[in-house]
């Protein structure tokens, strides 16, 4: 048992996994909450080999992420699915947000009559 090899391990070589990532992955962002600040994001090692600077293995997270992703708070599966979400959108939303929607469904809704006669006594009194 002494005198079998040891596996070979690949050394650590953070330069080179931040070069592979910024190359397969351009939009720089933490996969989980999006931030964009390119001091706080570490490169994640998602089979936590630290050698392995696969492109499928690495992944941008904040420093927080990280910690929780080391902690086994994210599925891999998970943060491959959010890496390739980020790349697809680069930080633009699905939806436009509905801005004034509460005010446009106020103004459309229906109302019965003693309703709207409660609305406009609430308002009278409001306004005198």
């Amino acid at each position: 048992m002494l005198n079998e090899p040891a596996a070979l391990i690949q050394p650590r070589n953070q330069g080179e996994a931040r070069r592979i990532a910024r190359e397969h992955y351009p939009f720089a962002c933490c996969v989980v909450c999006g931030l964009q600040i390119e001091t706080c994001l570490t490169i994640a090692h998602l089979n936590h080999e630290a050698g392995n600077n696969d492109p499928d293995n690495l992944a941008y997270l904040c420093w927080t992420h990280h910690w929780m992703f080391d902690a086994d708070f994210y599925p891999i599966e998970a943060i491959k699915l959010m890496r390739q979400r980020w790349q697809e959108t680069k930080g633009i939303p699905r939806r436009v947000p509905m801005i004034g929607a509460g005010i446009r469904a106020a103004q459309t809704r229906k109302r019965s009559a003693s309703a709207r006669k409660a609305w406009e006594t609430r308002r009278g009194s409001a306004i005198g």
